[in-house]
């Protein structure tokens, strides 16, 4: 009967164990740690290994979540057919208190309808469980002149070297609060502004935030927005942790590119067509004789 030899050891010294190591690592041993036979046996068991692989499977998935380089969401238009998921994100973002200038006051579908251009919003889905993301929506700078700035223009625009009206957009996006740091908000930016670029009435789109937000600074920095002012003391709280603060505004802008110039072709003038030559000589057969009377 042979014998195995007996197993080297090898001196591991100070080398890096963080490569065998999962992501998350607070769910396994240390190197330093010691497994017993019994032990060892009980993780070896079928039970923990299904509860091993669910545990990966959900790990995976949540990497994959929050991974930039997935494919992160699906753009829908936002109607009222998702006023709901609308209302829910929209009540996510403003408990931060760095969204709106309150964190329990939201307005109506009905408020918001109105105010926003129905043309240039979207909502994003996930498209594998299609979870609602996010939601971006336009509306106009000055709320006092809406009346000015109808959304349906019907009188002559303004003819500009850059093809368009020079009307300002303002923008607003909100994202979710289980799903941030994915890029939802970028791909909402950059959908919206994609879509202001066909609309030849603006030329400017603008947006707003709090000096101490800079995740939102970031955001627009990203997405090729510039900072134009900064306004001290510029709006007041209405609620919440900071209420009755006053918070310093930062306005960012970009700029759409010109329109192609198409190139009109002029009207030809048809020719005023010949009217058909009328026949003016008289058929005696057609024509219809008094009968005679006796």
């Amino acid at each position: 009967m042979s014998t195995d030899p007996p197993p080297q050891l090898t001196e591991i010294g100070d080398q890096d164990w963080s490569a065998l190591l999962r992501a998350t690592s607070h769910d396994f041993a240390s190197p330093s740690s010691t497994t017993s036979p019994a032990q060892h046996c009980q993780d070896a068991s079928p039970s923990s290994s299904a509860a091993e692989r669910v545990s990966t499977s959900k790990q995976k998935q949540s990497e994959e979540r929050k991974s930039p380089n997935a494919s992160v969401a699906n753009l829908l238009t936002l109607t009222e057919l998702r006023k709901a998921a609308w209302a829910r994100i929209y009540s996510d973002g403003i408990k931060t208190g760095d969204a709106t200038i309150s964190t329990t006051r939201q307005p109506t579908w009905k408020q918001f309808d109105s105010l926003m251009f129905k043309r240039h919003r979207y909502i994003a889905v996930d498209p594998r469980d299609n979870r609602t993301l996010g939601w971006v929506a336009c509306f106009d700078p000055f709320p006092q002149w809406s009346a000015l700035h109808e959304d349906d223009w019907d009188s002559e625009p303004m003819e500009t070297e850059d093809g368009r009206q020079g009307r300002t957009a303002e923008i607003q996006v909100m994202v979710a609060e289980g799903e941030r740091a994915r890029g939802v908000g970028a791909i909402l930016v950059n959908a919206v502004m994609s879509s202001l670029n066909s609309d030849s009435r603006f030329s400017v789109v603008q947006a707003g935030y709090f000096t101490d937000s800079a995740a939102a600074g970031r955001l627009f920095a990203k997405c090729g927005f510039q900072v134009v002012s900064t306004t001290s003391n510029a709006v007041k709280m209405l609620d919440g942790p900071k209420r009755g603060a006053w918070r310093n505004l930062v306005i960012v802008q970009a700029r759409l590119p010109p329109l192609e110039h198409q190139t009109k072709r002029p009207r030809q003038s048809s020719p005023t067509p010949t009217p058909p030559a009328i026949d003016m000589t008289i058929n005696p057969k057609a024509v219809h004789k008094r009968p005679r009377l006796d």
